[in-house]
């Protein structure tokens, strides 16, 4: 029988050998495709035979037995490959694997802000640009209420 220590270290071995991760086939980032493997199968089959047989008759010279043939069936067993299919999923255009996540991919780094949509950075506040690179002074709301009177 396993001991208590080889049965979680056996199973730490093969977990680690297999993606444990697994994508959630409901994130809107997530797409997924059928494809198809192959699996080798043993298949029945009905293997003809010629079976000999014996009948009386008045053939003399063979002793009045007269040699008879007739295919006759016997159940074999052959490989054969099956075709099938499964449901595969994987990260949408745009979009990479990270653990059981799709997150976006932008090829331009987001300098000052982050990856929220492919190609499509969110930048920090007094940050602008495609990559959010470019900065940009933010007038405060007194200079820009400076002209107004309040009621």
């Amino acid at each position: 029988m396993w001991s208590s220590v080889a049965l979680p270290a056996l199973l730490l071995v093969l977990g680690s050998t297999y993606n444990v991760w697994s994508l959630n086939p409901d994130d809107p980032n997530v797409c997924s495709h059928w494809e198809s493997y192959a699996v080798t199968v043993q298949e029945s089959y009905a293997h003809p035979f010629d079976q000999i047989y014996y009948t009386r008759c008045t053939d003399i010279l063979n002793w009045f037995k007269c040699t008879r043939h007739r295919i006759s069936y016997k159940t074999a067993y052959r490989r054969g490959v099956r075709t099938m299919y499964r449901r595969r999923s994987q990260c949408c255009p745009g979009y990479f694997e990270s653990g059981d996540l799709c997150v976006p991919l932008c090829t331009e780094e987001c300098v000052h802000g982050r990856c929220v949509s492919p190609d499509t950075c969110q930048c920090e506040p007094g940050w602008g640009g495609l990559d959010c690179s470019s900065g940009f002074e933010m007038k405060s709301c007194r200079g820009m209420l400076s002209g107004l009177k309040l009621k």
